[in-house]
């Protein structure tokens, strides 16, 4: 062979070997699946950072900021949770701890109200969904840790922290100084017996004792008569799946499938049935949930089986849309994640979540609040998939359980200030506080003063003069429009005053637009209950 032929093959055989040498890594890596490239990826940044970074390096810091980052691309509620959050979750749903009361998330890198715990000084002080904590004590909250959120907020009974509130609707954010106590984990905020055939129970959450709670309290109402119920889901963000189910099985006969899910598993596809896990006899008199935006999960469940399945009437406003269900996982160091496995849908096949790509946190969790109208018009269900209800009537999946008859909330807080300080510097407390020694005599009946009881011009005085007091002006004109809403809360604080929480919370409804409305519709409810099977009706 000719020496030069021979120089030549030899020089091809190194431009080669040169060329897999230098590319050997890239086709290597672009092989690999997209799983393994990623952890191909994230090893060699990591890699990169031990061998050539300047400083110090906090291993646990940059590894909790990577895992919170991935799963922040998935969807709203994948989220990371250190231990100490961990045993902060187990206490909310078990126990009791001692702080402001409030349920959280980090949007758009603040503190957010997902929900108040009722009776708890968060609640007393008039925080509500969607407000954004942006200080701390004065310090600003921006791009804090889940973690260190409770560290600041929570604390002994009768210490105090003030947060700077940034709330939609408001120009100018403002201060509120909560006083921390203990945090009750019951999930019943009140029931009574309205009059003599209807009774009303609020349900705040869904917890390991919610099934029981609820069976003592329908028993002493049916016993007083209760022939009628109004079922308060406002505000209920959700919680245990299971005590939702037995929840439904408490109204619904037979063995009727409530929940199911769908995941990209089988062993995340489930069905949940009443008598699976029914307790006690079922119910059949008129019912009617109150739901709204802040009735999310769980809560949805209970409000989609009961559409569904024609078993009561829902009023309000248009729910949270949470149909993702999360499983928690555990890393080695104790910590866990909380990821999103399966969606669950209503027994007619509706998924209730609400659309979360492509918005930020930010608009995912407040929405609902800023526009309400866009969830309430009658456009609202143009693009959404329809379904149909065991006796045929329309119902619309992918944004939430939507009422059968919508009653906006008038809702005082939402854009006065004033009304936020006066909560916030316990001014209705200290009126209460003035006026209690010389109306004792109220205290031998909460009937005769729930009925009866009418707040004083004088007692309003007394008000505005606590106001003047502590720097906080409120406007002639809003003070003539919110006199109802200020006498019952004067009202309410009394009732707390006298007897608790529970008569505290009955007061404010009778200033509630949404539960008046209910009051109205039980001639709608009954119907529904007696209305007849529609035929030929099938999911579009």
């Amino acid at each position: 062979m000719d020496k030069r032929f021979k120089y030549l093959i030899i020089l091809i055989a190194l431009v080669i070997l040169f060329f897999v040498q230098t590319n050997y890594k890239t086709l290597f890596y672009n092989e690999l699946s997209p799983v393994s490239q990623s952890k191909h990826k994230v090893a060699t940044v990591l890699d990169y950072i031990n061998r050539y970074y300047v400083d110090s390096v906090s291993w646990k810091a940059t590894t909790d900021e990577a895992i919170k980052g991935a799963l922040q691309t998935l969807d709203p509620h994948s989220i990371y949770l250190s231990r100490k959050e961990v045993k902060q979750t187990e206490e909310s749903f078990e126990g009791r701890y001692q702080g402001i009361g409030i349920q959280f998330d980090i949007v758009e890198g603040y503190p957010t109200v997902i929900s108040v715990i009722p009776g708890s000084p968060s609640d007393r002080a008039g925080l509500q969904s969607g407000d954004k904590i942006i200080k701390i004590e004065g310090e600003s909250t921006h791009k804090i840790s889940v973690d260190e959120v409770p560290r600041k907020l929570k604390g002994p009974k009768g210490t105090t922290v003030t947060v700077t509130i940034q709330r939609s609707g408001l120009d100018k954010p403002f201060d509120v100084k909560l006083e921390r106590d203990e945090i009750p984990i019951t999930t019943i905020n009140t029931y009574f017996m309205i009059d003599s055939i209807t009774g009303y129970v609020w349900i705040n959450r869904f917890a390991q004792t919610t099934d029981n709670e609820l069976e003592d309290a329908l028993q002493d109402m049916e016993s007083r008569g209760m022939k009628r119920l109004i079922f308060d889901l406002r505000d209920n963000g959700g919680g245990l799946l299971r005590q939702a189910v037995k929840v439904v099985g408490k109204f619904i006969n037979g063995n009727k499938l409530v929940v199911f899910t769908r995941g990209k598993l089988k062993a995340f596809n489930e069905s949940f049935y009443t008598a699976e896990l029914r307790e006690g006899k079922v119910r059949d008199y008129p019912l009617i949930l109150l739901i709204n935006h802040g009735s999310a999960s769980a809560s949805e469940i209970v409000a989609g089986a009961i559409q569904d399945y024609d078993r009561g009437l829902l009023i309000g406003t248009t729910s949270f849309g949470k149909g993702l269900v999360q499983n928690e996982f555990e890393l080695p160091d104790g910590s866990r994640i909380r990821l999103t496995v399966s969606k669950y849908y209503t027994p007619s096949g509706r998924l209730i979540q609400r659309p979360y790509k492509n918005i930020s946190r930010q608009k995912y969790y407040t929405e609902l609040w800023e526009d309400s109208s866009k969830y309430e018009s009658s456009d609202s269900t143009n693009d959404s998939p329809v379904y149909y209800t065991s006796k045929g009537r329309k119902v619309y999946g992918g944004g939430g359980i939507k009422p059968d008859i919508i009653v906006e909330y008038i809702n005082p807080l939402k854009s006065a200030q004033w009304i936020v300080q006066l909560l916030e510097k316990r001014a209705f407390f200290e009126t209460v506080e003035k006026w209690a020694p010389d109306l004792g005599y109220w205290k031998m009946d909460f009937d005769m003063f729930y009925k009866r009881f009418q707040v004083s011009d004088a007692m309003l005085k007394t008000l505005k003069q606590i106001a003047r007091k502590h720097n906080i002006t409120i406007p002639l004109k809003a003070l003539r429009e919110q006199k109802a809403f200020l006498k019952n809360r004067l009202k309410a604080e009394l009732a707390r005053h006298f007897w608790s929480m529970s008569e505290f919370y009955r007061v404010l409804l009778q200033n509630d637009n949404q539960f008046s409305a209910a009051l109205s519709h039980f001639g709608e409810a009954e119907a529904l209950l007696k209305m007849k099977k529609q035929e030929g009706k099938t999911q579009n």
